[in-house]
């Protein structure tokens, strides 16, 4: 009998053990601060097309970066030489051509146009069906000597697979994000 009772308390304490591991994983796992990881890494031309379909700055990408160079409605934004911190501006969508951009095939909806300093940045995504969150989005940042950066992120559920950045087809970074569920125990 006192067998018995003693390998019933050992099921009982495994038990409340597991049960207590499950209540603290279910907690962080539900906690509204939700923190990430990224992970970067040098990629060739060919891993960053099979990571992300549309990573590659495309003709019409490089064309519309030349178009808005020489737009003087974008570049009158540039700072006066000397200029500390410049302002940024917003401009209006429609100095953009939408139909020269695609993401993977699809129309593309040009969602700002900017100037900070002397960049020049264009963002556009498909849209999901709910037209809320975009699937897919890019934002190609044209220097002023011609370097072209482009940015390309697949979402899931609203937060961001992975992420390709792209500069001038030539050098290639690839980003994955991973929850961290034990941020709090780093002490960033």
């Amino acid at each position: 009998m006192a067998r018995k009772d003693s390998r019933r308390r050992l099921l009982l304490a495994a038990a409340a053990l597991l049960l207590c591991a499950a209540a603290v994983f279910l907690l962080l796992w539900l906690n509204p601060n939700r923190v990430y990881t990224y992970q970067a890494q040098t990629a060739s031309a060919a891993q960053a097309a099979e990571t992300c379909p549309f990573a590659l700055i495309t003709r019409q990408e490089f064309q519309l970066a030349a178009e808005l160079l020489a737009n003087e409605n974008v570049t009158a934004f540039y700072p006066n030489p000397g200029q500390v911190d410049p302002p940024a501006h917003e401009l209006p969508v429609g100095l953009v051509d939408a139909e020269a951009l695609r993401i993977g095939g699809q129309r593309a909806r040009v969602t700002s146009l900017s100037v900070f300093g002397l960049m020049i940045c264009v963002d556009y995504s498909t849209p999901v069906p709910d037209d809320r969150t975009p699937c897919s989005r890019c934002i190609l940042a044209i220097s002023h000597d011609g370097t072209i950066t482009k940015t390309s992120s697949l979402y899931e559920n609203g937060e961001a697979v992975y992420t390709v950045e792209n500069t001038d087809n030539t050098d290639f970074i690839i980003s994955r994000a991973s929850r961290d569920l034990l941020y709090f125990l780093h002490g960033n």
